[in-house]
């Protein structure tokens, strides 16, 4: 996983949260071998910025996917 996305001044509790979604879209099946998911960062289907936006929509408090 990328250290751009977890840096080291993040609370303790929010660090495993977003290692654990880092992981999961990069290779869904390092945490369910039968999973259906993409494995979109493995298989090439989005970069590794666009893993990084992917990751704000989903985890911002201010995002809309929040509200």
């Amino acid at each position: 996983w990328s250290s751009d996305v977890c840096s080291s001044d993040l609370s303790p509790t929010a660090k495993p949260i977003i290692e654990y979604t880092w992981a999961k879209l990069w290779n869904a099946r390092s945490y369910n071998a039968c999973s259906n998911m993409p494995r979109f960062g493995h298989n090439g289907i989005l970069t590794e910025t666009q893993l990084q936006h992917l990751m704000a929509l989903l985890l911002d408090p201010q995002s809309p996917v929040n509200q």
